[in-house]
């Protein structure tokens, strides 16, 4: 992660486990980013597992925070990126602390991986625009899964093929 350190990839991480607690989903966080022969992601991922990537974008201009690839068929898929000099680019325009915008970045796309959807809400984490007004304002309900995603959530996790408690799920912050 391109990120100034372990504290500030727990705070995120932090911040991200409160908004998928929201809808009752628990996680197992494993970040990837430490190297040395005692890695803890050195092994195949356990099935169940999620990778999220904190990574630079290749596209310096836009505002997208991050992209998670949802198959269109609905099938479970297990990888997203968030685009850490975005987060830090936004939450520096909008004064919001950038380990609390990149949790809720990283929650927002584990979100379509386990809705099995790239669609977006008209509210809450999910709605596709966070405006700078809307992230200045630091609504708590702007920052929650709707109760109907809480449901769809909370249903995915119990699906062995998806679930994101328990197995550890993955979060590939080394790049």
């Amino acid at each position: 992660m391109a990120s100034d350190g372990a504290t500030a990839r727990a705070d995120a991480l932090h911040e991200a486990a409160q908004a998928l607690a929201s809808a009752s989903v628990a996680v197992d966080w494993r970040d990837c980013s430490r190297g040395g022969a005692f890695h803890p992601c050195r092994t195949v991922r356990d099935q169940g597992d999620l990778v999220v990537r904190i990574m630079r974008t290749r596209m310096p201009s836009g505002d997208e925070l991050g992209f998670a690839a949802v198959d269109p068929s609905g099938r479970a898929t297990v990888i997203a990126t968030v685009y850490y000099d975005v987060v830090r680019r936004v939450a520096g325009r909008t004064g919001l602390d950038e380990r609390v915008l990149l949790g809720r970045a990283i929650a927002h796309e584990i979100g379509h991986l386990l809705l099995r959807a790239p669609g977006h809400a008209d509210s809450g984490l999910m709605r596709p625009l966070w405006t700078d007004a809307e992230l200045a304002a630091n609504r708590p309900a702007d920052w929650v899964f709707t109760d109907g995603e809480s449901r769809q959530l909370q249903a995915a996790t119990r699906e062995p093929e998806t679930s994101a408690v328990g197995a550890g799920n993955g979060l590939d912050a080394g790049r």
